[in-house]
């Protein structure tokens, strides 16, 4: 993630910000998307001199990033593959012998796991981190509000 944002309100390290509306946020129906305003938190790890009204250029931190691309790319494809290698061990312990509908089966038994795995992380631990200014693009030196370009 990496987007722009006002800066509506600063106190002890945490700015109030509200997402500016891009070209590519034209056409979203998502409730949270950056024309509809909707307010969030992000930390400010290197200290700026933030006001309200600040444009500044927030992104996700690192390992965060890393761990989203790992657990919603990396993850259902080695379960996927898991699966299809499974397959054969299940059906060797099950007495029976081993065909393609029971290796599709178990490639999609391990990629619904791997979803549900994936929606837990996501709601949960993936969360737990804020979005951080990373720099300021235009400061607002009058300490005006109104000074965001919504």
């Amino acid at each position: 993630m990496r987007d722009k944002a006002c800066v509506i309100k600063y106190e002890n390290g945490i700015a109030s910000v509200i997402p500016l509306l891009s070209d590519t946020c034209i056409n979203c129906n998502s409730p949270t998307c950056a024309k509809r305003g909707t307010p969030f938190q992000a930390s400010n790890p290197q200290n700026f001199n933030l006001k309200s009204g600040d444009v500044v250029k927030i992104e996700a931190p690192a390992s965060i990033q890393i761990a989203q691309g790992f657990f919603s790319l990396l993850l259902p494809i080695l379960a996927a593959v898991a699966g299809y290698f499974l397959a054969e061990p299940v059906a060797n312990l099950c007495g029976v012998e081993v065909t393609e509908a029971m290796r599709a089966a178990g490639v999609l038994i391990l990629l619904i796991i791997a979803t549900g795995v994936i929606f837990i992380l996501s709601k949960t631990w993936l969360k737990l981190s804020k979005p951080q200014v990373t720099s300021v693009i235009h400061s607002n030196d009058l300490n005006l509000s109104a000074g965001c370009p919504l």
